[in-house]
């Protein structure tokens, strides 16, 4: 049983105690209701003021079993009220001392700056995926009720637009940042500060409002993203081609649901260590040895959607690929020369 509801349990036996007895003795003592209640409270309490007294054998014999009882019952009460109190305290410490033990050792982690819709949606995506993060918020109380429901959950208190905040997130170490903080402006400030405190990392920011957008991108952004516009698109899509995306969509959730596989889209990089560099789409065997589908190939500012066999691959091309997470994450590795 948890603590609350033995808390819950033993003030509910305890408050019936003192009002059964108080009518008992009402009728053997011969107390008016006030004095039979207060008389009940001092017994079951072991106060003993003295100023009323069992007069009768049987009133006698009921209260010496009513103090065995009651303090019994008020011993466990206070004792799990404060089992409630210090082990909750401590419950919180020690979770707060594992949380930075972990951000202590965070590497090739994700930093997301606010945790409005936006930024839970964002955790609970790298949550899923396995990838390590940290959540930067001022609203402390939503950040401590999400770690205790969450004891993975990596946290800290503070404006993600100052640069000590981005230090203590461990920002030189991080391999990506997600700004999601509600204000457009504030987005921008750590975009700067985020690339001139690592210029290597890469960011991806929230912007509501299309004058941002470019905004963003000149401050460092590698990618913005604006939930009016992609939401308005996916609206006028599901308009205008219903069928095509209820397809789509039905696919990746059969394959999820029936055949527990996951499928997705992703952008992987050629690099110049890499076996597939230099040969011709067919001669790197990608559908044939890794069952990926490449669907499209992205050569400087250049996007070859369903390249044709005799496509040469080059360093720096990015392959967009279609397979389940296990096929990806091989030619991936191919892909990095690993």
């Amino acid at each position: 049983m948890e603590v609350i509801d033995r808390i819950k349990l033993s003030v509910a036996v305890l408050g019936a105690s003192i009002i059964i007895y108080s009518i008992i003795m009402m009728d053997i003592e011969g107390l008016n209701p006030l004095d039979a209640l207060y008389f009940s409270i001092v017994t079951i309490s072991t106060v003993g003021y003295g100023d009323y007294v069992p007069k009768t054998e049987l009133g006698k014999l009921l209260s010496a079993m009513y103090i065995l009882f009651g303090v019994g019952v008020g011993f466990y009460t206070f004792g799990s009220i404060a089992e409630f109190f210090i082990g909750g305290y401590f419950k919180k410490i020690n979770q707060m001392n594992d949380m930075e033990k972990r951000i202590k050792h965070l590497k090739n982690h994700y930093i997301i700056c606010g945790y409005g819709k936006s930024g839970k949606v964002v955790a609970n995506k790298l949550e899923k995926s396995g990838a390590k993060y940290i959540v930067i918020d001022i609203n402390a109380e939503l950040l401590e009720n999400e770690l205790e429901n969450n004891p993975n959950f990596n946290y800290i208190v503070g404006d993600a637009t100052l640069d000590d905040i981005l230090l203590k997130a461990k920002i030189k170490e991080a391999k990506g940042l997600i700004s999601t903080v509600s204000r457009d402006s504030d987005n921008v400030y750590i975009t700067l500060s985020a690339k001139r405190i690592n210029p290597n990392i890469y960011i991806v920011a929230k912007a509501d409002e299309r004058v941002a957008m470019d905004k963003l991108l000149i401050a460092g952004a590698d990618r913005v993203v604006s939930p009016y516009v992609i939401g308005g698109l996916r609206m006028a899509e599901l308009a205008l081609k219903p069928d095509i995306l209820d397809f789509v969509s039905t696919f990746m959730s059969i394959a999820k649901y029936e055949y527990d596989e996951n499928l997705e889209i992703r952008k992987i990089k050629i690099e110049k260590d890499s076996p597939l560099a230099g040969k011709l789409l067919s001669e790197t065997k990608i559908r044939q040895e890794y069952y990926v589908n490449v669907i499209g190939i992205k050569k400087n500012d250049e996007l070859i959607t369903n390249p044709p066999p005799n496509t040469v691959i080059l360093p720096d091309d990015v392959l967009y690929a279609f397979g389940t997470t296990e096929q990806l994450d091989n030619l991936e590795k191919i892909a990095k020369g690993s």
